[in-house]
């Protein structure tokens, strides 16, 4: 057994994995070459025979509270998520003072959002082994996850006093500065983590993100670059570059690169479609499936170019959301299939497919190929248009105006586009008009508040369903003079419909977007309004509030 130690420090796992089998045949009952033998052989990825393992260890003592958090870590690179917390929890009750498995809990309840529970196994960790650096470093993330940016920024700061070169948490730190808008000091952050470990490709991605963020394209292309060189499958950097290229309207090289992002990590783009039919070339005609990814609001963007698909075809089906199947079946030619199920088709159906959002690679390679549907695309019901038009013009009113103002989005940053109601409110004050609810969940206490306490009144249609039903929506914002609103559905969708619609952006908003100028190159009819610094909603305000004398008249 003690030969075996070393060897397995040193890589050497076959010599290891031998030794322990000779220590066993010696002694069949020696815990300590069954825990040495499962590390071993999870170390070599050979997780089954590790659980083996730390089981027999277990089934000889049944008070092994190392082998408890081995047999947990094991089960965690399985997924078996509560399996994993079983295993730690005996950890701890067979040894109340085991910190690694009260933080690795920990880890496991950030994963599952349950971040008040994460908080206090963390704080059990710590209140166990007050120098636990990487437990701050884990807190710090919770805490983050909560918005709770000062409290995180004091946890990191709390883990680099105790080890002063801890990567993890400089990156953490850095991460956090740029949910923050701290652009400065998260690069700050990202380089003095490069320094300490150079070697790491997901700090030079990161550092990237700064850059960009902070409209510094060239070096952020130059640190994705690294992270590249460092990693040439890093699909993360690929993307990114793709999308440091989308801001700088090379929209060849950006929609390119951004075909990476089916390898990445995103958690937001969706399931790919696995299909022994190849992927459409840009070029050939015959039968052809298009399949949904990403969100809503992303599947109405990509719609822009069915029709020009649907001619390069000599049929087009098309995976989409239930809930946008009235309204694209009535926006584009009958010739094209709409069905919300990808199961409902056969490979018998087509003869190649493609995700949506690939479209742009073949179908917007300069700003010019853009005007092909930027004056609008979709179409409203007209007979729910009339309806909805005599109720809310029924007192006499002339002009209607939209709004919505937050999203619920979980994708980084985006609450940093929501608008608190109370500022937007004060703004109609001075905008006075018939405002309608285009905002999808559950305001009804929001606004009911908000009439109390400012006398805005923002008309909600309590038939009218703004979350599953699309369709209505379409119709309601089509009968709108004006939409203000904020990044999210509701801007796509005006835009579509060919709307006269005012979006409020954040500071650093989405590529699609670009960093500067009032005009969409995806939408004629948006009209763009910018933070100047991160969280002031004022100046985008003040100058919505200067155009509306305009917009009335």
């Amino acid at each position: 057994n003690n030969i075996g130690a070393p060897l397995q420090q040193q890589g050497r796992h076959d010599d290891a994995l031998n030794s322990f089998n000779q220590a066993l045949s010696i002694n069949p009952d020696y815990t300590e070459a069954y825990y040495n033998m499962g590390t071993t052989l999870s170390c070599m990825g050979r997780i089954n025979e590790a659980i083996y393992a730390f089981e027999k260890v277990l089934s000889i003592n049944p008070n092994y509270a190392d082998a408890y958090f081995s047999l947990g870590n094991c089960y965690k690179k399985q997924c078996k998520i509560s399996e994993a917390l079983e295993a730690y929890n005996r950890a701890v009750s067979v040894k109340p003072d085991h910190s690694q498995s009260y933080n690795t809990i920990g880890t496991i309840f950030i994963e599952q959002g349950r971040f008040p529970e994460a908080i206090g196994a963390f704080q059990k960790a710590i209140e166990i082994k007050p120098d636990y650096a990487e437990a701050y470093n884990n807190i710090g993330n919770a805490y983050r996850e909560q918005g709770r940016f000062d409290d995180a920024l004091a946890a990191y700061n709390h883990s680099l006093s105790i080890q002063p070169n801890y990567v993890e948490a400089y990156n953490n730190m850095g991460n956090a500065f740029c949910e923050r808008g701290l652009l400065e000091f998260a690069m700050n952050c990202f380089e003095t983590a490069l320094i300490l470990q150079p070697g790491i490709p997901e700090l030079q991605l990161n550092l990237g993100n700064s850059l960009k963020d902070q409209g510094r394209l060239d070096d952020a292309l130059e640190a994705y670059s690294k992270a590249v060189l460092l990693n040439p499958d890093y699909a993360e950097a690929h993307d990114n570059m793709g999308r440091v290229y989308l801001l700088k309207e090379d929209f060849v090289k950006a929609f390119e690169l951004m075909e990476w992002r089916w390898l990445s990590q995103q958690k937001t783009i969706g399931e790919p479609f696995k299909s022994r039919k190849p992927p459409w070339d840009g070029a050939s005609s015959g039968e052809i499936f298009v399949w949904k990814e990403q969100g809503i609001g992303d599947a109405i963007v990509f719609s822009s170019m069915y029709s020009e698909l649907n001619e390069k075809s000599s049929k087009l089906s098309v995976e989409c959301d239930a809930r946008l199947l009235p309204l694209f079946e009535r926006s584009f030619s009958n010739s094209i299939k709409f069905l919300d199920d990808r199961n409902k088709i056969s490979e018998h159906d087509y003869d190649c497919q493609l995700p949506s959002g690939s479209l742009p690679r073949y179908f917007r390679r300069n700003l010019e190929d853009f005007k092909q549907s930027s004056s609008g695309w979709l179409k409203a019901d007209p007979e729910k248009m009339r309806t909805l038009k005599a109720k809310l013009c029924s007192d006499g009113t002339e002009k209607i105006y939209g709004i919505s103002w937050f999203t619920k989005s979980v994708q980084a940053r985006a609450k940093q586009h929501n608008v608190p109601v109370e500022l937007l409110a004060d703004y109609l004050a001075k905008m006075p008009g018939k405002y309608v609810n285009l905002q999808y969940g559950d305001t009804s206490c929001e606004l009911s508040r908000l009439k109390r306490q400012t006398g805005i009144q923002v008309e909600s249609l309590d038939e009218i369903d703004l979350y599953n039903d699309i369709d209505d929506l379409a119709a309601l914002i089509s009968i709108c003079d004006v939409v203000i609103s904020i990044d999210n559905l509701t801007a796509h969708l005006a835009g579509s419909l060919g709307v006269d619609t005012r979006v409020l952006l954040p500071n650093i908003p989405d590529e699609r977007w670009s960093f500067e100028g009032r005009e969409s190159y995806w939408y004629d009819s948006v009209t763009l309004y910018r933070q100047r610094s991160f969280g002031d909603w004022t100046v985008p305000l003040d100058e919505l509030l200067h155009d509306f004398s305009n917009i009335q008249s």
